[in-house]
């Protein structure tokens, strides 16, 4: 393919990506889903190690059991001030009874995990999960970074529950990424970038 198809089709990929947090429930085909996988396991790692593991969860009932696991934590928490007003939230809802849908109703939930305290586990992970975020945008795909995989990765509710997927007592949980259609039919725009500054050392 010409290069400069493959530059420009790369950087509508990037600037059309945004994080979707409404989801049509619709199932992403499997051949779409091994593509954004390919992407991921297809990322640079630490003296190419290849240590990232991928867990892809498309079971309803399991999908289900991880956000009552997260819910159950949320219920735990104390509510204190100055506590980020989303997390607050997510402390309210499980409080009052109600499930915490933390991926946002995704139908594709992928977790990514590395070698526990590997230097480069976290690096690695988020080079795998940026590929897959921008092999999503291309092919039409709704995606969301899920912090709460990372944040809780040590709650023994958390890891009792992805040992049952198979995650290894030399395994940790390093971020993870909901994969779906987006509620709307509509092509929403990322925001405007007005942070990240550059500085140049010439």
């Amino acid at each position: 393919m010409d290069k400069e198809i493959i530059r420009a089709a790369l950087k509508e990929a990037i600037s059309q990506r945004h994080s979707t947090r409404k989801y049509s429930g619709e199932m992403v085909p499997d051949e779409l889903v091994e593509e954004v996988l390919d992407a991921g396991r297809n990322a640079p790692s630490g003296m190419n190690a290849q240590n990232t593991r991928f867990f892809v969860i498309t079971n309803a009932e399991k999908l289900a059991e991880l956000k009552a696991v997260f819910t159950g934590i949320f219920a735990n928490m104390q509510e204190r001030e100055g506590m980020p007003p989303f997390l607050l939230q997510l402390v309210k809802t499980a409080k009052a009874g109600n499930l915490v849908d933390n991926t946002y109703g995704a139908p594709v939930l992928i977790v990514t995990a590395n070698t526990k305290g590997a230097p480069n586990s976290i690096a690695d992970c988020s080079c795998a999960l940026e590929n897959m975020m921008l092999a999503a945008s291309a092919a039409g795909l709704g995606n969301c970074w899920i912090n709460q995989c990372f944040t809780f990765r040590d709650a023994p509710p958390i890891r009792s529950f992805f040992e049952g997927l198979g995650l290894t007592e030399n395994e940790e949980l390093c971020g993870a990424l909901a994969l779906g259609y987006a509620e709307s039919a509509g092509v929403a725009q990322s925001p405007p970038v007005t942070g990240n500054p550059v500085t140049y050392i010439k």
